[in-house]
């Protein structure tokens, strides 16, 4: 089998609900050469049946990895980017839909940024629009529900102050960035934050791309979701209701920027505090 130019990345885990809608999705893709890989955690439902049914029917277009489960979804995808080679990799959620131009829309600003870029790792992403179980739209764009403003997400200090800006299913990172991953990944909370933020720790870019290539499905069952509340009523009060889970979380993640060499405490607090500022004056 040739190398295709993009590996798309499928971490699956009782996902049987979903799976045939995003599989759908991907297969009419207006960009084809790609190969879907995915490794099941241990599911107990119809996932495997379903994959299974899929890849007998495209045996060129998708590859079921089998080796041991991971423990969980940053695992899984962290395991597959290790035993998969390709010039290009997305990373793609079991209950998404993808919008059939999403992949040609992501390489062609890939390729833009590489003729400008040589020997960087570059990192591109997209809005999402967050829709329920059966794809009705809830928020029109992710980036202005939960505050992501990739205009601020240049450097690692700055990726490093704020926790919620990079959604893995929008992704696609080509291999010098996939290179930049090679740190120890004990203390990665999620794929896609570890891969951008040691993208940035070499000096590499992260670029969004501000279109909605991606229907982000909400269904009470997601790993990580969109968060239930929009970033500008995020305020102390809400804080204060949810402070064990806040201390966990900023507990957790600075614990992963400080294996990459992050800085003090100090360091992270200040930049998160730099970003809460530039949400709050809007400056989208």
């Amino acid at each position: 089998m040739k190398e295709q130019t993009i590996a798309i990345l499928m971490a699956t885990y009782n996902g049987e609900r979903f799976l045939r809608e995003q599989l759908d999705s991907i297969m009419v893709q207006t960009y084809h050469d790609w190969h879907l890989y995915v490794h099941d955690d241990g599911s107990t439902d119809a996932t495997m049946d379903i994959l299974k049914d899929y890849a007998g029917r495209f045996p060129q277009q998708i590859s079921l990895l089998d080796y041991a489960s991971q423990g969980g979804a940053c695992r899984n995808f962290l395991s597959m980017m290790e035993r998969v080679d390709a010039p290009y990799y997305m990373f793609c959620d079991q209950d998404d839909v993808w919008v059939s131009e999403k992949v040609e829309i992501s390489l062609k600003e890939m390729q833009a940024l590489e003729a400008s870029l040589q020997g960087k790792g570059i990192v591109v992403f997209s809005d999402l629009c967050i829709v329920d179980e059966h794809l009705k739209v809830t928020y029109e764009s992710m980036w202005l529900h939960t505050g992501v403003y990739p205009q601020y997400l240049r450097t690692f200090d700055d990726f490093g102050g704020h926790t919620a800006n990079v959604t893995g299913s929008t992704m696609l990172f080509n291999r010098l960035a996939k290179d930049c991953c090679r740190y120890g990944a004990q203390k990665a909370i999620m794929h896609d934050c570890w891969v951008c933020l040691c993208t940035l720790k070499e000096g590499g870019l992260i670029h969004g791309i501000n279109q909605k290539l991606v229907l982000y499905r909400q269904h009470g069952n997601n790993c990580l979701g969109s968060g239930d509340t929009e970033a500008k009523a995020v305020n102390w009060t809400y804080r204060l209701r949810h402070l064990t889970k806040v201390i966990r979380s900023n507990r957790n993640y600075y614990a992963m920027l400080a294996s990459l060499g992050y800085g003090s405490i100090i360091k992270y607090i200040k930049f998160k505090l730099k970003y809460k500022k530039r949400i709050k004056l809007g400056r989208y």
